[in-house]
């Protein structure tokens, strides 16, 4: 006999041998022995699940001569010619190759005719979705009311391109995809019967591997056995499939949490030279983040986490390095990079600078966890001081200046010793401090230069307007050109008030942040030589009112007025000379 594959050699011949199916095979069994068997069945579900064993089981189980039970015997002819694929009563359709109406005209004539040995006729039609709409409407009637010695069973991987009409006169059964730990199960069995030497790592590699589908895991077992020789080892696995090895993931990790950047880029040339694929060994791991998440919510979780022993353990580790922030952030990061790499022609350049932005990542914690950080912090909390008193300040001093000193005097007060504030928070807080500290004048000052200024006036900001343009737009164009959409609309005290159309709200509020805002304004001073404030508001069209006919110039048409309103919505119409 010539030899056979795993996935024919170990196909299941009982019901209690199919693997992680028992929702359909315990129905099926049920209706068999109280001979509730309905005239046609849909089995639907993944590739390698077992849909058409379990078809050639019922099949057996309804024909079987010596049956006393709900299983078949497997040792009559009628179940050793249905094993074998020869029998008359059971007759297996390709949908994907007998698809058209006329395949299906003589389906309909052959089932008037009785079985040849068994009680039922069976027919067993894979792939069913690829029939032609024309071929499911010619298997409606008989589907609806076929002869009692006529059994069909439908099998298929896309249950959604089955019509309605088909799928409403079928008993449905979904299988499910199976789980690693009942594909490694099974492997562990032929592999002992097959009398080949292979470790439980590596059982669970192979199985994981597989995707859901035991007929994939079985077949990279034969292929593996076969390439191995007497022992498979992980080596072999990984070498064969290309995938990274739990070690080298765990090392990546470990670089991670230990903010490593250079190991990482070691790392990822040790991945290209090997001939890695480097989307494959981002999804692998994106898993490995995921199962660090799952972790953190708890011991109960842990079987949620599909890996072998040894590596579980070694993420139960990892896990206490990372808060839940920080793996949120950074299983965005690599989704992201995921979606990106497809389309990169330089794959390799992308997965290094998302690991470094993870390596570079800043410091996040939870506001309750810095509360609690706060409560049993041993050092003394600080007592009160003197609040902030914005009220105080001179009356020239504008509303954005108050607030921004509001902020600048908390930050003043934030201990240095505060462990709950992260180092890099802290060293770019003072950074921008200094900076600010560097432009903006105390209150104070800027008091007593305003009272010492004299007033300006609208005309004084009109005639400098062009003049104001042309410098800002020098030293900063994209500036000028925000600036140039605006135009001065008003003058309270010191300061000069800008107006943008609605339509540049934007371009306000990117002129209107204070490094922006600061930089217009000490033009503005060193052109008018004295202290200006400025200010940035969103104008709104004048609204015109139609003339009175006594106040209408001579020979104008109040209709060509309202046309005219109209057409420009009642704003003012300002013609440029």
């Amino acid at each position: 006999m010539s030899y056979l594959v795993f996935a024919r050699k170990f196909r299941p011949q009982l019901f209690e041998e199919v693997v992680g199916q028992e929702h359909v095979t315990t129905t099926l069994k049920n209706a068999i022995q109280k001979k509730r068997i309905a005239q046609s069945f849909l089995f639907s579900g993944s590739r390698g699940v077992g849909k058409t064993s379990t078809a050639r089981i019922l099949a057996k189980a309804l024909n079987c001569d010596k049956s006393t039970d709900e299983n078949p015997c497997n040792q009559c002819t009628t179940c050793d010619e249905i094993a074998r694929g020869i029998s008359l009563d059971v007759l297996e359709i390709d949908g994907a190759s007998n698809r058209g109406i006329d395949e299906i005209r003589t389906l309909r004539e052959n089932v008037k005719f009785k079985p040849v040995h068994g009680r039922f006729k069976v027919y067993i039609i894979d792939e069913v979705h690829m029939l032609t709409g024309e071929a499911f409407n010619a298997l409606l009637k008989t589907l609806e009311e076929p002869p009692e010695h006529v059994k069909f069973i439908f099998a298929t991987t896309e249950p959604h391109k089955v019509p309605l009409t088909i799928l409403s006169r079928c008993q449905r059964f979904h299988f499910k995809r199976l789980s690693t730990a009942d594909i490694h199960a099974k492997l562990k069995e032929i592999a002992k019967k097959e009398k080949i030497k292979v470790n439980d790592k590596t059982l669970f590699l192979i199985a994981k591997s597989a995707e859901g589908s035991l007929r994939d895991g079985e077949g990279l077992l034969d292929q593996l056995a076969s390439f191995s020789g007497e022992e498979v080892r992980e080596e072999d696995v990984l070498f064969s499939l290309g995938l990274t090895s739990n070690d080298t993931y765990l090392k990546f990790l470990q670089a991670i949490s230990d903010r490593q950047g250079d190991k990482i880029l070691d790392l990822v040339q040790s991945l290209v030279e090997q001939g890695k694929d480097l989307e494959q060994f981002l999804k692998g791991i994106l898993e490995r983040f995921r199962d660090l998440l799952v972790l953190t919510l708890g011991e109960t979780k842990e079987n949620w986490v599909e890996q072998d022993e040894e590596t579980a353990a070694e993420l139960k580790i990892l896990a206490k390095k990372f808060n839940r922030e920080e793996l949120f952030l950074i299983l965005s990061l690599l989704q992201q990079t995921l979606r990106d790499i497809r389309w990169s022609r330089i794959p390799r350049f992308s997965v290094e600078i998302c690991l470094l932005k993870i390596v570079h990542r800043a410091d996040l914690k939870s506001i309750s966890d810095i509360l609690t950080q706060l409560k049993n912090s041993p050092g003394e909390i600080p007592g009160p001081r003197k609040p902030f008193n914005p009220a105080a300040l001179p009356a020239a001093v504008s509303e954005d200046k108050k607030k921004d000193l509001r902020v600048q005097e908390v930050i003043k007060h934030i201990p240095e010793s505060e462990s709950h504030v992260p180092a890099e928070i802290r060293r770019e807080t003072k950074k921008n401090l200094s900076r600010a500290e560097s432009v903006e004048e105390s209150p104070v000052a800027v008091a007593e230069e305003f009272s010492q200024a004299k007033a300006i006036s609208l005309a004084d900001i009109e005639r400098i307007w062009p003049e104001l343009l042309t410098q800002v737009k020098a030293k900063r164009m994209s500036i000028g050109m925000f600036l140039s959409e605006s135009q001065p609309v008003e003058v309270d005290g010191h300061r000069a008030i800008f107006g943008f159309p609605a339509e540049f709200k934007f371009h306000k509020e990117t002129i209107e942040q204070q490094h922006n805002k600061s930089f217009v304004r000490d033009i503005l001073k060193n052109i008018l030589q004295m202290p200006v404030d400025v200010s940035f508001v969103v104008t709104e069209a004048e609204q015109m009112t139609e003339k009175a006919p006594a106040e209408q110039a001579p020979g104008v048409d109040s209709g060509v007025i309202s046309s005219a309103l109209e057409i420009f919505d009642g704003s003012k119409v300002i013609r440029k000379t």
